[in-house]
């Protein structure tokens, strides 16, 4: 039976002086989920992530010796063998070897409309053999942003390690961490300064982290945050916001882009600013469609598009499965939008949520150019 833990758990299996052979880390996992749109946004939160990996490091190796018994790879700039001869090496003045490994879920990918696995034998059988017969003084990790249950590899893995879920915390759950994060630092934050700090930042955790630090060091030695505090030191992260509503709706996931278009709009970002972020998003879309048309690699669509690499991945996989007649519908619903905000054809917050419907909900007529 596959062990899955918490962040939480993970760390007080540490604690216990439980430590694995074999992990998997990844984001939420619902249980018999196929590789769906929902999995793909599902990667998971690098806060927790990070303090886990931080966590374990410190837990699994002496510092004097961390430098030789600490491994850290990319499965698509390292070839699996030297991961797996890594793994295989004897520690070093230490009891334990850790190896890291990321993005393997990059280096294989099922092809589009493929529901078996598709990865070549030669990749896959050696790291399933050493699943099966893992090294006991070497902690091995994986770290995947993406669970591809139709690939053998991630079956075997999902099989043979311990899977720690590092899932996304909704606001609610952000406002009990924020009011941890805050106890852990010795302060106090009243509710309401919680609540403002959430409303402006989200649920990304890292962002929240960065802005609790200005707070607690505004304060100083009174060490209580104030709602008013809030509001004169943090950051509105509209900017970040708006990229989290384009990433919804590349996703065809309209309730979230819901959510986060009525969280915009009652934070006073103006209604042609969300739109133009919006529009952005197609013509990026359109641009990187007839580049993937004519060959153009990975990397030179990213530069196009103007995507750094850490989010060219994600985009261009949904670029590929978005039909360039749908994208071309789209630009001429947001020209329509465009046309009713500026003549006041309707009230923005409804315009802007029927146009969310159309671009997430396309229907056969709509593409029809």
């Amino acid at each position: 039976m596959t062990k899955r833990l918490t962040p939480e758990a993970f760390r007080k299996a540490l604690e216990r002086g439980e430590i694995e052979p074999l992990y998997l880390f990844t984001g939420w996992l619902p249980e018999g989920a196929r590789r769906t749109g929902e999995e793909l946004m599902s990667a998971p939160e690098e806060y927790l992530l990070g303090e886990a990996l931080r966590a374990l490091i410190a837990r699994a190796l002496d510092p004097a010796h961390r430098a030789f018994n600490l491994s850290q790879f990319s499965a698509v700039e390292t070839p699996l063998a030297d991961i797996l001869a890594a793994a295989r090496e004897l520690p070093v003045l230490s009891p334990r070897r850790l190896v890291i490994v990321r993005d393997l879920d990059k280096r294989l990918k099922a092809p589009e409309g493929v529901s078996s696995a598709s990865e070549p034998a030669s990749e896959s059988a050696p790291l399933i053999e050493y699943l099966k017969h893992p090294i006991p003084t070497t902690t091995l990790v994986f770290i995947l942003e993406r669970v591809d249950r139709r690939l053998t590899i991630v079956t075997a893995l999902m099989k043979a390690c311990t899977i720690v879920e590092f899932r996304r915390l909704s606001e609610r759950e952000a406002l009990e961490w924020v009011k941890e994060y805050v106890r852990r630092h010795h302060g106090t934050i009243e509710d309401a300064a919680a609540a403002a700090l959430v409303g402006l930042v989200g649920s990304d955790l890292m962002l929240l982290a960065v802005e609790l630090d200005k707070l607690l060091t505004f304060v100083g030695e009174r060490g209580h945050i104030a709602r008013s505090d809030v509001e004169a030191l943090a950051v509105r992260h509209r900017e970040h916001s708006n990229f989290e509503l384009t990433d919804w709706i590349l996703a065809r996931r309209p309730a979230a882009a819901w959510r986060i278009l009525r969280r915009q709009l009652d934070a006073g970002e103006e209604p042609v600013k969300l739109l133009g972020a919006i529009a952005s998003l197609y013509r990026r879309m359109l641009l990187a469609k007839e580049l993937m048309a004519r060959g153009a690699p990975s990397a030179e669509v990213a530069r196009a598009a103007g995507l750094p690499p850490l989010a060219a991945g994600r985009f261009n996989e949904h670029v590929r499965r978005i039909p360039r007649e749908e994208i071309i519908a789209g630009l001429q619903q947001i020209a329509r939008a465009d046309d009713a905000l500026k003549n006041s054809l309707g009230p923005p917050d409804a315009l802007l949520e029927f146009l969310i419907y159309r671009l997430c909900a396309p229907t056969e007529e709509e593409t029809t150019v």
